[in-house]
């Protein structure tokens, strides 16, 4: 109980104990599987903190690692503050699995649901939490994954096969460029539809030069005495253009998205690739990647700590389908120091570093399977650049390198990213709409490299300028001193 009432003061006056966010969304989905291993849902009614009902894999708890927690909420009273009701139900949580500890918490998400603007509709949404978490790390954890890891290689049919060259119609790139122009400008959704506010604001005189009309701008023309009389100026402002014959007036209108920046499609010739089937595994999102990608003269640098083995696992059906050095055959994987203490580990020497350059399947799986056994990490954040830097001192004839990364862990060590000379492209594996993990963007911005998910390559980072916006999925970022900085979620209020 004294763990309960301490964490909650904590939770109340502090917003330093763990990663969070706040996002605004029409409705939260719940997964589609309640009962999966690595996740609970606890239930909560509107508007309070007590438990009602708690499913899925609670025996996992007991022995689970990193933790990362979505709250759902209802934005009711719109615009109300729920940062004391939602950091209740954290604490909530944690007095019913008094076994976690709060250095678990990794990142808590706050969902703020705006399809409830009526108490009515409100009290029917979800409200409460779903916890995800990964199994804490251990020599038998590794060892299992490592089974898990075969199981996934044996199943899945690794046979190449060509695609032909087709001919696609794609977005046009001034799509692009217009969707960066109103990227900061305010949006609304209304029955179906977005609309983007266009237009000035502000008052000019006729009598002197106006500003040039732009074919977005809306005004009306009046004596400034009867725009006085029918509310459209102020005093203060009536008292400054009273001289003036007769006065412009802007005003700020909403525009449909699809008037603003139609859809416009290129015809593109693709040329004939050759891609891998795939049978009866669990995420093929890494495969997709690398098949489109179809990179060459690179190093290939993996994070083979806890939990990553289902994306590991499509790294080798990827080298099956491929013959050893048309692609890749420099190989580096990590696992965060070798099941060191994480007290004990230095930035730049945290080891669990493992490279070869491979000339067969079985010397890259291998490596792979030993790397695993050595250690599956500890802390949350890993030491993603001490392993870049090795790959580019025993590989310094590539030129550039792929990384494959836990889109759940932080960089640990962003301080030693001024050291790479080489572009760098990181597939991000686990990555959602909603968290597309920022240390990643930032890394592809400082290398001149670029970031890969499932259904998009964001390239030319590097020359957004300061003050530009950049979309991923939900999230927003804008560049701030050279950096991105995450700007919020799209709000769908």
């Amino acid at each position: 109980m004294n763990k309960y009432i301490l964490f909650l003061l904590i939770l109340l006056l502090s917003t330093k104990s763990f990663c969070q966010k706040t996002v605004f969304i029409e409705k939260y989905d719940l997964p589609a599987e309640i009962k999966k291993p690595g996740q609970v849902i606890v239930e909560m009614p509107f508007g309070y903190s007590n438990i009602l009902h708690v499913y899925g894999d609670t025996a996992g708890l007991k022995t689970c690692g990193d933790i990362f927690i979505d709250v759902a909420c209802t934005d009711y009273p719109i615009n109300a503050s729920l940062v004391s009701l939602n950091k209740s139900r954290v604490a909530s949580f944690l007095k019913r699995f008094p076994f976690v500890e709060e250095g678990q918490l990794s990142q808590v998400n706050f969902f703020q649901q705006t399809d409830g603007a009526l108490r009515e509709k409100a009290m029917t949404m979800f409200h409460g939490l779903v916890v995800k978490f990964r199994p804490k790390q251990s020599s038998a954890n590794a060892k299992t994954e490592v089974v898990k890891l075969e199981e996934i290689v044996k199943t899945g049919t690794s046979i190449p096969a060509v695609k032909p060259a087709t001919v696609t119609k794609k977005k046009d790139s001034a799509n692009t460029d217009l969707e960066r122009i109103y990227a900061n400008r305010p949006r609304r959704f209304v029955n179906g539809k977005w609309y983007i506010q266009v237009g000035r604001g502000g008052i000019a005189s006729l009598d002197y030069d106006t500003p040039k009309k732009s074919p977005l701008d809306s005004f009306i023309v009046r004596d400034p005495k009867d725009a006085l009389d029918e509310g459209l100026i102020n005093k203060s402002e009536y008292k400054e253009f009273k001289g003036s014959t007769a006065i412009r007036i802007y005003y700020p209108h909403w525009v449909s998205e699809d008037v603003l920046i139609p859809k416009k499609t290129v015809t593109v010739t693709e040329k004939s690739v050759t891609t891998t089937k795939i049978n009866r595994i669990p995420d093929t999102s890494i495969l997709k990647i690398l098949d489109r990608t179809q990179w060459q003269k690179a190093s290939i640098v993996v994070d083979v700590t806890g939990s990553m083995y289902k994306y590991t696992a499509q790294v080798l059906l990827w080298i099956k389908s491929n013959p050893i050095g048309s692609l890749a055959k420099n190989f580096v994987f990590f696992n965060d120091g070798d099941n060191k203490p994480d007290k004990d580990k230095i930035l730049g020497n945290t080891g669990g570093i493992y490279s070869r350059r491979c000339n067969s399947y079985a010397e890259i799986e291998g490596l792979m399977k030993a790397t695993m056994l050595k250690g599956g990490g500890g802390d949350f954040p890993e030491n993603n650049i001490e392993a870049l830097l090795k790959a580019e001192k025993d590989f310094p004839e590539m030129e550039y390198q792929v990384m494959v990364a836990d889109n759940w862990a932080p960089i640990k060590d962003k301080v030693l990213w001024q050291h790479l000379t080489k572009p760098v492209r990181i597939v991000v594996c686990g990555a959602t709409e909603f968290n597309v993990h920022i240390d990643y963007l930032n890394l592809a911005r400082k290398t001149n490299g670029s970031v890969h998910l499932m259904e998009s390559d964001l390239y030319n980072l590097a020359g957004l300028k300061e003050g530009e916006i950049l979309k991923v999925g939900k999230n927003t970022f804008i560049v701030k001193n050279g950096m991105f900085v995450e700007t919020g979620y799209e709000d769908h209020k």
